[in-house]
């Protein structure tokens, strides 16, 4: 197997990164911003030999758009992308404390309605949606120093679930 992951030096993408062998990472970090055209169709060549995608990168709707710009490159090739979603996009009430964190939860919703309606399409292009809540990556911890660990799942154990 070869991977592709967006947003892959830091937090799970990192994680994924550093667990899979034969990966590629693409980031903004090495040149590559999901919310450019130009950029997201080099990553889709650079990575056209890999058999798995990691749609892991948010950024704005850069995510979905990678997902659009997948399906219209790959859906006849056997491959399987991952896209990594929120459960702010299961769960509106979260919301009534967090007004901020409406953009991100359209966002995330965008995904995974584009997800589970690409799925519905008869092509080869398979897709898997993986949704968390918190997860204790460097970046949550900073943030929510009260967050216990009943609240959050460890980073491996999201990785762990991805790849199963």
């Amino acid at each position: 197997m070869k991977y592709a992951i967006t947003g892959h030096t830091q937090g799970i993408g990192l994680a994924l990164f550093n667990t899979v062998e034969n990966a590629i990472g693409f980031s903004t970090s090495n040149g590559y911003d999901i919310t450019l055209k130009k950029d997201r169709k080099r990553i889709i060549e650079q990575s056209s030999e890999c058999n798995i995608f990691i749609n892991n990168a948010h950024s704005h709707y850069g995510q979905v758009d990678m997902l659009l710009d997948l399906f219209a490159a790959w859906k006849d090739q056997d491959k399987l992308v991952i896209n990594i979603g929120s459960r702010i996009a299961e769960d509106t009430t979260c919301l009534k404390n967090y007004e901020h964190l409406l953009e991100y939860q359209i966002q995330k919703k965008a995904l995974k309605v584009l997800h589970y309606d690409l799925v519905k399409l008869d092509v080869k292009l398979q897709f898997k949606y993986v949704w968390f809540g918190y997860v204790g990556t460097e970046r949550i911890l900073k943030k929510y120093p009260q967050i216990t660990q009943d609240q959050y799942i460890s980073v491996e154990n999201a990785v762990e679930m991805i790849l199963s």
